[in-house]
């Protein structure tokens, strides 16, 4: 019961601390994907702030007015999807490897609709996204993902809110910039295997002339790509595992810009 006197004693603090949960679990992988229902997202944002809340120091709210009132839960609002948006970009450097590699083997045109964000999405790319969501859960990166949240609320104390904005657009380039860096990285031993395949065909037809060199190098070519992905499977543990260290510190950097 002390708990929920607490809550309604403190009501407008817990107010701003669901807020921004509710920010972050918009926009987080898996989370905030669109196939997970929305009475779930305010569900789970609504016993996060009950857990935070009741884990956190007290805090003394300076709110005037309710029209100051309204700015702080807009600025907490915005503190949760800043944070979201930086774990979403993380992991869409799966989906641009997936792209690379799909353009490499002959995919191109081969989209599939995710169920996730209801968007076309590359075949091989729907793959590893959901393998990379599947080693996420494996190596309880949902624990981290909840420790990050009670980490927010000390790193940006509630009602204090001040966007550094030069700093963090300068964070979020990075951010994207490293997506691109990793989304090739993870694409570049197939794309190499694939660019060796093409060599070899295309020494083949200039010495086997009458071989139809089309219509055996697609599925040579998917038959490697394939090949090369299922060796490359005990390294994308570590590839993973960089991706989250990764994405852990630039949403801490990220977070010491939003705070005065």
């Amino acid at each position: 019961m002390n708990i929920i006197e607490d809550l309604l004693q403190n009501f407008q603090l817990f107010i701003l601390i669901f807020v921004r949960m509710l920010g972050i679990f918009i926009l987080t992988p898996f989370f905030g994907t669109k196939n997970v229902p929305t009475v779930f997202k305010v569900g789970l944002g609504f016993f996060a702030a009950i857990i935070v809340f009741d884990t956190m120091e007290p805090v003394a709210l300076q709110i005037n007015n309710i029209f100051d009132y309204f700015l702080v839960v807009i600025a907490e609002f915005t503190v949760g999807l800043v944070i979201g948006l930086a774990s979403m970009i993380s992991f869409s450097a799966i989906h641009l490897a997936g792209q690379l590699i799909d353009y490499q083997l002959g995919f191109g045109l081969v989209n599939i609709l995710d169920i996730h964000s209801e968007t076309q999405v590359p075949l091989m790319g729907n793959f590893i996204y959901i393998l990379t969501i599947l080693i996420f859960m494996l190596m309880n990166g949902h624990y981290i993902l909840f420790t990050m949240l009670a980490k927010s609320v000390d790193i940006i104390p509630i009602g204090k809110v001040a966007f550094d904005l030069s700093s963090m657009s300068q964070v979020l380039t990075k951010m994207v910039s490293d997506m691109f860096v990793l989304g090739f990285r993870i694409s570049v031993p197939i794309i190499l295997t694939t660019v060796m395949t093409d060599l070899t065909l295309g020494i083949i037809s200039r010495t086997i002339p009458q071989l139809n060199v089309f219509m055996v190098g697609m599925p040579a070519k998917i038959l490697v790509g394939i090949f090369t992905l299922l060796i490359m499977l005990p390294m994308y543990i570590a590839i993973i595992d960089f991706l989250f260290n990764g994405m852990n510190a630039d949403i801490f950097r990220l977070m010491k810009f939003m705070t005065r």
